[in-house]
């Protein structure tokens, strides 16, 4: 499973980018309770500030979306259900159709399931 993360502390903007098997397995991931995994280093971070080395997810029955924040080098995401599933649906369907290059945004302003507070995050597929 081969998954990096890329942080700007600057825009607070994340690109999580990876295989087709990467973001599947991530998508079927989310899924669960609670856990984590490891990301592939990325030296070439440019342009952002650094390399992410973890994901940690769980659920948080008491909310009713989806928290993306970044803290040091992990990324956290914390949810209700409802919207880690709705996460982990859109992770899996841009995975299943994406090509070289391709890439889409997962933000409050775009997905109403997204907590404000989130960080701005990007998908990326590495073909």
């Amino acid at each position: 499973m081969v998954l990096q993360a890329l942080y700007s502390g600057e825009t607070r903007e994340l690109e999580l980018s990876g295989t087709r098997r990467g973001l599947l397995a991530l998508g079927q991931l989310l899924r669960g309770e609670a856990g984590s995994c490891a990301l592939s280093e990325n030296r070439r971070s440019f342009p952002y500030e650094r390399s992410l080395s973890e994901i940690a997810f769980w659920e948080d029955p008491e909310r009713d979306t989806a928290s993306i924040v970044t803290e040091g080098r992990i990324l956290r995401i914390q949810g209700g259900r409802e919207a880690l599933d709705l996460l982990a649906g859109n992770i899996e369907d841009f995975a299943s159709e994406a090509g070289a290059g391709d890439h889409c945004h997962v933000d409050s302003p775009t997905c109403d399931y997204i907590a404000p507070e989130s960080d701005p995050l990007v998908i990326a597929f590495m073909a």
